[in-house]
């Protein structure tokens, strides 16, 4: 849903106007930028990734074999799997989110909105200085880029070079608060999966040889036939 939002409103420009009607398909005004080699909303700009992006502390990559399968502290990397182990550790954590996880090698691009700490080596984290720029919208821009591919790389350099589309501050600040609950639940929903995984792999040993029982209250079981 994020994704569909954030290509209606800055790749198509048909965010709603002060009349609450799609920008540009109702004549919204258009200006051409040479840097994109299209049009883009009048009173919009336009800047490389790079030139918005704000420092980060740099913290301790921790090791595939210190990588725990349970504990306090997602680990998150550059690969496929969204969060590849914990520690119980707490000095090493970047705390500072929502966070943007670029895969230097992978191009992987992850959305973090909560405290963690970094993989193995390849991790960049991005952080906006920009107040036209929302978490939010970087990681959707990001993750929508087409980065240059010439093969075994670090693709990061490339990255900060690549323009991207400033929006205005009303209309970032709407997308921000449409979007934000939807990531808010997505990290719910993952957390509760992590949960539930655990449960299941403690639980199932015990249910196969037998040292514990699966009870089903009858009274849950009873129903009204003639609602049926």
């Amino acid at each position: 849903m994020a994704k569909q939002l954030y290509d209606y409103w800055f790749v198509q420009f048909d965010f709603p106007d002060e009349n609450g009607k799609p920008y540009k398909s109702s004549g919204g005004k258009m200006v051409w930028n040479e840097k994109l080699k299209r049009e883009i909303p009048e009173g919009w700009c336009v800047d490389a990734i790079g030139n918005i992006l704000d420092k980060y502390p740099t913290t301790k990559r921790y090791e595939t074999k210190e990588y725990l399968s349970i504990g306090k502290y997602p680990i998150v990397d550059q690969g496929d799997a969204y969060i590849v182990g914990f520690t119980n550790e707490n000095d090493n954590l970047l705390s500072r989110y929502p966070a943007v996880l670029f895969g230097d090698h992978s191009t992987k691009v992850k959305l973090l909105d909560f405290p963690f700490a970094r993989g193995a080596d390849g991790t960049q984290i991005l952080y906006s200085k920009s107040p036209l720029v929302s978490q939010y919208y970087l990681y959707l821009v990001v993750a929508s880029l087409q980065i240059p591919n010439p093969g075994y790389s670090r693709h990061f350099k490339y990255l900060k070079e690549l323009p991207i589309v400033i929006p205005s501050k009303s209309v970032i600040s709407t997308f921000t608060a449409k979007v934000k609950p939807l990531y808010i639940e997505k990290k719910e929903n993952i957390f509760a999966n992590i949960a539930l995984t655990k449960q299941r792999d403690e639980l199932l040993p015990l249910l196969m040889n037998g040292q514990v029982e699966i009870g089903v209250e009858r009274s849950r079981l009873n129903y009204d036939l003639s609602n049926d």
